[in-house]
């Protein structure tokens, strides 16, 4: 590596020569022999810590030395953001590549390693479409283009729009999701970036009333209620209920299987058993003898398995019954609520629901019903005293006496 004046410029050139890289004759911009010196300690610099990323660039024309120089020695995370903006790619493409990535069956998802669902991948590109429209040249904007700036300004519009913040948290989480595809999948180089989680209330606590449930079936459309039905009679999510075949429910046994053989479950403890009762049998009875299904063949088929077609239907019906702020998911939640008010133990309806812990089943505790509670009481209470074994010795007598004088 040398460094020269040229004869028909008066600032130095910084020549390099180095195996690995390429020939490179780089301006300082200066008249100074002694900063054209510092530059190239600079270079020494990266070079010796392995960034030569940075001196390809340089080779390319996309750096300028003195800019790198002057990161270099103030400010390494600011080297890193022009880094970044140089070679960043464009976000239009990138993204369409990694929705098409979600969809195939090698994408796993870094938190469950299970694949992603295809309501997943249909939400992550509701979400990208709503980011593009606040970037400042939507598709057409850089990777290095998302920065905190632009991180704020669309919280902000979001929250003008009267938007939800469990909605942004879910278009935060798209942006998460596809910055880590980046960086793990085509290890590109992405910034630093903190995505703080909006506030959220604890948890929507909408179910329906059996009045309100006989309300919705009488505004559903006949050949949709089957569905909807499996949804609030076994606590199914919507993708598991469309995800069934016709061999995962035998009405003579009364038992629906939920499983993997078609599409992925959020969990493993999603895969289960789940009971048919009555109602639901002479539901989905009627809806076979309708369509005709095979035991491989989709239990809902078409249009039945699009989620987009159902959730259009179902608001539909809740307008029409006068049913206010209510989702499929709601559904779920009613047949939990149902259930704990029945006096389900928690741990049973968690194998129901198919939570992965019981912690997630405890929101419904809040439903159990409070008859129970004294004798409950009076259980321990004479546990704790040695008074319930006495009570049991008297009740067993008294059953005794019954049956000699029968």
């Amino acid at each position: 590596m040398s460094i020269y004046k040229r004869p028909e410029s008066s600032r130095y050139v910084v020549e390099v020569r180095w195996r690995g890289v390429p020939r490179m004759k780089l301006s300082t911009g200066t008249k100074s022999k002694t900063r054209a010196g510092a530059m190239e300690r600079t270079l020494e610099s990266l070079r010796d810590a392995g960034r030569f990323d940075v001196l390809r660039l340089l080779a390319e024309g996309k750096l300028r030395l003195a800019d790198v120089h002057e990161d270099f020695q103030r400010d390494p995370a600011a080297l890193q953001q022009r880094i970044a903006k140089v070679a960043s790619p464009i976000l239009g493409p990138l993204v369409d590549e990694w929705l098409k990535w979600l969809e195939s069956p090698a994408a796993l998802s870094s938190k469950t390693r299970r694949p992603f669902s295809p309501r997943t991948a249909y939400r992550y590109r509701e979400s990208w479409q709503r980011l593009f429209r606040v970037l400042p040249r939507g598709r057409d904007a850089a990777l290095a283009d998302i920065t905190k700036g632009f991180i704020a300004e669309f919280r902000e519009a979001r929250r003008r729009e009267g938007t939800a913040g469990s909605t942004i948290n879910r278009d935060l989480c798209a942006l998460s999701a596809f910055r880590r595809w980046c960086a793990e999948e085509r290890d590109l180089a992405v910034p630093a970036l903190k995505l703080p989680r909006e506030r959220e209330p604890a948890g929507r606590e909408r179910w329906l009333s059996a009045e309100e449930l006989r309300d919705l079936e009488c505004a559903t459309p006949r050949e949709w209620w089957p569905l909807f039905a499996t949804l609030a009679f076994t606590g199914l999510r919507i993708g598991e209920a469309q995800g069934l075949r016709g061999g995962d429910v035998r009405l003579v046994e009364r038992r629906i299987t939920v499983s993997e053989r078609v599409r992925p479950l959020k969990t493993a403890g999603s895969v289960r058993d789940v009971p048919i009762p009555e109602p639901l049998a002479r539901l989905l009875a009627e809806h076979v003898t309708r369509y005709p299904i095979g035991p491989n063949d989709p239990l809902f088929g078409t249009p039945f398995h699009d989620y987009r077609a159902a959730r259009r239907v179902f608001s539909g019906a809740c307008r029409l019954a006068g049913l206010r702020s209510v989702t499929l998911h709601d559904l779920r939640h009613t047949f939990a609520v149902h259930a704990a008010q029945a006096g389900v133990p928690i741990p049973r309806i968690q194998k129901l629901l198919g939570h992965a812990t019981v912690a997630m089943a405890m929101r419904y505790m809040n439903h159990a019903p409070e008859a129970y509670f004294a004798e409950d009481a009076a259980k321990v209470a004479g546990s704790l005293t040695g008074a319930w074994d006495r009570e049991e010795e008297a009740r067993v007598d008294l059953v005794r006496a019954r049956i000699t004088r029968a």
